[in-house]
């Protein structure tokens, strides 16, 4: 109560006797300093009433005065609670009380250049806190002196990389690291929409925020929530190495291991469910920004890894001891958006990715060969395999990763039919017509038709319509138990579409019914 009322008491003195605390002179630095301690009080209260009245005092002091205060009794002083979470945290929170009080109360030219910046750089990374409280008082902080996000991160992003770099550096949390990390990202996306684009590989604060994250990355053990610190590196790398197709080379020498290529990819192996989903989605960003694509073998192999991480689990869940005639538990595949099929998903679609990579003539560094019949035939029965045991999130995935690699194929020139045998393309079009009559949801129903209308509308020799009519070529009436087997006729199939979808994609079936060979059996 008396340290309160002391802080109160000055609060008075300064708003209603300030000639009592002149401006520069010796009791408004003595007391300046001797108030940056009640910010360390153990009482909340205390901490409280010291904000008040250090932005009081810091109103009646000098700049250079100011700015030395803040910097070694301020903003430095979280380090000593480095290996104390709660601690750290509440110091935080009445810290950045102070600092808002300070730039509320303080006209800009008591504030420095220097010391906006520092506080900024500190309240960047802070905004991105777990606790509440502390990530809205940070959030307030950075507000108050930034105009905008984007107008603040362009002036202050020096400062603000320094900031996090020091913080992967020196911090003992795991939690501190997975914060910071969200916050590389945020910086990463402003700094991706700078025009025009400066040469952030030559910009010497970022590539020492790389190294710090990489080497952070290189020296902890395996935890849950690492895929932040994955995706952090992965979006720095993105930044540092972004490179679009036929765009010439800037022959800095870099290679995979260097870009951090090598790295992303090992920790799409380690880790939790989430964490891996997180990494491979990561590496994709990576090696799109970078065009260090892998060839489609390395791409197959990581799905293989995963799907057999998966099978893996869920052995262990049919393994476990229950009540006679209980089902297992359903928690990976099967289970809408669930980490397991979270994974599952981005493995295909970094397989499909690659695949998209595959050029008739190879004109870039990143393009790859065209795929042969194997290599298509592995991606497609990969997904065939996990479409039926999916939920309806996995196979909307699914349908869409379809349409966008036959939509490449046909960019391309390249024949789907003749990489394609007869047997696949019927599975193929055997799950699209059990899509497109799924009771269950509309969204699953409209894309399954979209992508089997994009496949007709390619008329090229070998294209889309050649595989829609292989598929069709094993039609039967009769109703088999296998919807991966069950291939209906034309006509058959589009008379059982619902009649809310048969009106929102009559373009769609217009396009179906043009196939040749149609018939209204």
């Amino acid at each position: 109560n008396t340290r309160v009322g002391v802080c109160d008491f000055f609060v008075a003195v300064c708003a209603e006797r300030p000639s009592a605390v002149p401006t520069g002179g010796t009791l408004a630095t003595a007391m300046l300093r001797s108030v940056a301690g009640a910010l360390l009080d153990a009482s909340r209260e205390v901490r409280s009433a010291g904000a008040s009245c250090f932005a009081s005092f810091a109103r009646r002091s000098v700049p250079q005065e100011l700015t030395k205060v803040i910097f070694e009794r301020l903003l430095r002083q979280d380090q000593e609670y480095r290996t104390e979470d709660a601690k750290r945290e509440a110091y935080r929170i009445s810290l950045a009380r102070a600092l808002w009080e300070v730039c509320r109360r303080c006209d800009d030219s008591l504030l420095e250049p220097e010391l906006k910046a520092a506080i900024a750089a500190k309240a960047f990374g802070l905004r991105w806190a777990e606790a509440q409280e502390l990530k809205s008082g940070w959030e307030s902080l950075w507000n108050e002196i930034c105009p905008s996000t984007s107008a603040g991160v362009e002036r202050h992003y020096k400062e603000i990389c320094t900031e996090l770099a020091d913080s992967f550096l020196d911090a003992a949390s795991r939690a501190e690291k997975v914060n910071m990390s969200k916050a590389v990202s945020a910086l990463c996306t402003q700094l991706d929409k700078v025009v025009p684009r400066p040469r952030w590989v030559e910009d010497q604060a970022l590539t020492s925020l790389f190294k710090a994250v990489r080497d952070a990355l290189q020296s902890l053990p395996v935890f849950e929530g690492i895929g932040s610190l994955v995706r952090g590196l992965a979006d720095l790398a993105a930044l540092l190495h972004r490179r679009k197709r036929s765009e010439e080379e800037s022959g800095d020498g870099y290679d995979e291991a260097a870009v951090g290529i090598t790295l992303l990819r090992s920790f799409c192996s380690k880790g939790s469910l989430a964490d891996r989903a997180i990494a491979v989605r990561a590496l994709l960003e990576a090696v799109s920004a970078t065009r260090f694509w892998a060839p489609l073998p390395e791409a197959a192999q990581l799905h293989k890894m995963t799907s057999s991480h998966v099978d893996d689990l869920q052995k262990a869940d049919e393994a476990e001891k229950r009540e006679p005639g209980e089902a297992p538990p359903k928690r990976h595949r099967g289970k809408g958006q669930s980490p397991a099929e979270e994974l599952l998903n981005a493995s295909l679609d970094y397989w499909a990715s690659t695949v998209q990579q595959c050029r008739k003539e190879v004109e870039d560094e990143g393009d790859l060969d065209p795929p042969t019949g194997v290599e298509l035939k592995a991606f497609i029965h990969a997904t065939l395999d996990e479409f039926l045991p999916g939920s309806l999130f996995m196979r909307l995935g699914i349908v869409r990763l379809w349409k966008h690699v036959f939509a490449h194929l046909e960019s391309e020139r390249l024949s789907a039919c003749d990489r394609l045998d007869a047997e696949t393309c019927s599975r193929v079009l055997a799950l699209v017509q059990d899509a497109s009559l799924d009771q269950r949801s509309e969204r699953l129903r409209r894309p399954a038709l979209e992508f089997a209308a994009a496949l007709a509308k390619d008329g090229a020799a070998g294209g889309g319509k050649a595989v829609l009519q292989a598929g069709l070529g094993k039609a039967t009436s009769a109703e088999a138990s296998c919807a991966a087997t069950k291939i209906l006729p034309l006509g058959v199939w589009l008379s059982k579409l619902d009649p809310t979808t048969f009106e929102q994609c009559k373009e769609q079936i217009a396009v179906l019914r043009a196939i040749e060979g149609y018939t209204s059996a």
